[in-house]
């Protein structure tokens, strides 16, 4: 009996001992990818076979951790992390095996760097390139209006037209985005980049001008500088006109009889740039010029200056009709017309302000007058 119950405990412990021996363990993830955000909570689950009671010892990244049971929910390092699990026995004195290793890596958000341009401020001419980078790689590109400048994959600009909208200083700009993306989402910066057109001829309402009166200047291009060659002779200057809002308009006003040239130099995002024209001032005060072949009893224009409407009387020894043509200070011909003798006729001459000649005919006669067309 005696032999039978020592045969039954030896065959138990040894039986037991061996089980115990034999048992293995595998660990899983709450994850489904092996990829996971920071921040992501991901619990390891350790499990046995066979099943019992027993001691478990978590390794993460080399270094044992966790607590002694079947799940394991570290906070993850950013990286590369391995984990791994060693059953124990419950006592955890014994160790029977290790679990395979499981590798989960952990991402962030995308760390973006401010974009740098190779021309500070960030700006470009229709037509012309401009660089930008960025110190984080893997990015794209995207302008906010490719009809304004558009961007190519490795943040060269080119300027398209000039923006519509994105005011501010140094003029209409265009938002260029460069953005991140992975696993965890996206980031972006930006940087604003003026679009200007290259530098435009100055217009001029008239290029003659009486002596302390002005004609109206102006340049598409903005923001620059006007100037005389002479201030003795023509001066530039602004003219105000209240409201809601206010109007301003430059403006050249004659000082003394010569010709200067006015200049307007500036800076776009084309660089910078001068634009000049040329304005002669006459003495308006007396505008008869010689008869070269008089109509009879000669002719009146009046008023004289004008604001554009004249009326012409042009007396002669017959009622014929004359023709009246009108020409500006190179000798183009601006207006046309053919009026009646010794009665009075008005004309709308539809001009620019400035100096015009006048010329009357009728057969071989002829008369000619300068008319000073003003504001």
């Amino acid at each position: 009996m005696k032999k039978q119950l020592l045969f039954c405990v030896t065959a138990l412990m040894l039986f037991g001992f061996s089980s115990y021996g034999q048992a293995t363990v595998t660990i899983s993830s709450s994850s489904t990818s092996d990829t996971v955000c920071s921040g992501t909570t991901v619990t390891f689950t350790a499990t046995p076979l066979p099943s019992g009671s027993y001691g478990y010892i978590w390794n993460l990244n080399g270094s044992y951790a966790g607590p002694s049971s079947s799940t394991f929910s570290p906070t993850l390092p950013t990286g590369i992390d391995v984990v791994y699990c060693l059953l124990t026995n419950a006592a955890g004195d014994t160790i029977y095996g290790a679990s395979d290793t499981l590798t989960i890596t952990v991402d962030t958000l995308p760390v973006i760097s401010p974009i740098t341009s190779s021309v500070t401020p960030a700006g470009v001419c229709i037509g012309d390139t401009l660089n930008l980078t960025d110190d984080a790689s893997g990015g794209m590109w995207v302008s906010a209006d490719p009809t304004a400048a558009t961007v190519s994959s490795i943040g060269t600009v080119t300027g398209v037209s000039v923006p519509t909208g994105g005011g501010g200083p140094g003029g209409p700009s265009v938002r260029v985005y460069y953005i991140m993306t992975n696993s965890c989402g996206s980031d972006s910066t930006n940087i604003r980049v003026r679009v200007a057109a290259p530098a435009s001829a100055i217009t001029v309402t008239a290029a003659t001008v009486c002596i302390d009166s002005s004609v109206t200047v102006s340049d598409a291009t903005g923001g620059g500088t006007w100037n005389s060659s002479d201030s003795t002779i023509a001066v530039p200057n602004f003219n105000i006109v209240f409201g809601m809002p206010p109007t301003i308009t430059e403006i050249v006003t004659g000082v003394a009889v010569g010709t200067v040239t006015i200049s307007y130099t500036g800076m776009n995002a084309c660089g910078p740039y001068t634009e000049t024209t040329d304005i002669t001032v006459v003495d308006c005060s007396s505008t008869a010029v010689h008869t070269v072949a008089s109509i009879a009893d000669g002719c009146s224009v009046y008023p004289n200056p004008t604001t554009g409407v004249v009326s012409i009387l042009a007396n002669s020894a017959k009622y014929t009709q004359a023709k009246c043509t009108v020409t500006n200070m190179v000798g183009a011909v601006v207006k046309n017309a053919t009026i009646a003798t010794n009665q009075e006729a008005t004309l709308e001459l539809n001009v620019p302000t400035g100096v015009y000649f006048m010329t009357i005919s009728a057969g071989t006669e002829t008369y000619t007058t300068k008319v000073v067309v003003m504001e």
